[in-house]
């Protein structure tokens, strides 16, 4: 008998119930819900940063190839440009008189999660940088 005492109060301090431990975790559920549309937004526009990185180098290399031969290149590795490492966007240009050099997200939803579009980025011997697709993956304006 003195055992079964002993495992119901350690020095006399009680424990919690489980209906306290339920409202903590329903507490912590809620909080979660609210943070995770946030998290999402900020993870996507890190993950973007790739692209636009990516393709403020292609602009570099069109303008230094511009330069060199009078002509904007389509050919990636004839101007120089050989990404390393897993790449989440596949990267295009077309050359000539001017250029539009496009990053699209490889597969959709890698991005911007739970999107069915595919997000992508489009910069032109202008510099003009813009995006089909905000970070919500709801179409923007591009070019407006």
């Amino acid at each position: 008998m003195k055992d079964m005492k002993a495992l119901k109060s350690v020095d006399g301090q009680r424990g919690f119930s489980l209906v306290e431990l339920m409202v903590v975790v329903a507490i912590i559920g809620v909080l979660a819900a609210l943070a995770m549309p946030k998290f999402q937004m900020f993870e996507a526009k890190s993950k973007q940063s790739e692209a636009k990185n990516m393709l403020s180098t292609i602009f570099t290399l069109q303008q230094s190839y511009f330069g060199d031969n009078d002509v904007f290149s389509s050919d990636m590795t004839k101007m120089g440009f050989v990404p390393s490492g897993k790449q989440r966007y596949t990267y295009t240009s077309t050359g000539g008189a001017t250029f539009t050099a496009k990053a699209q997200e490889t597969t959709a939803g890698t991005v911007l999660a739970g999107s069915s579009s595919k997000d992508e980025w489009h910069i032109d011997q202008d510099k003009k940088l813009c995006s089909q697709v905000d970070v919500t993956g709801a179409p923007t304006t591009c070019g407006s």
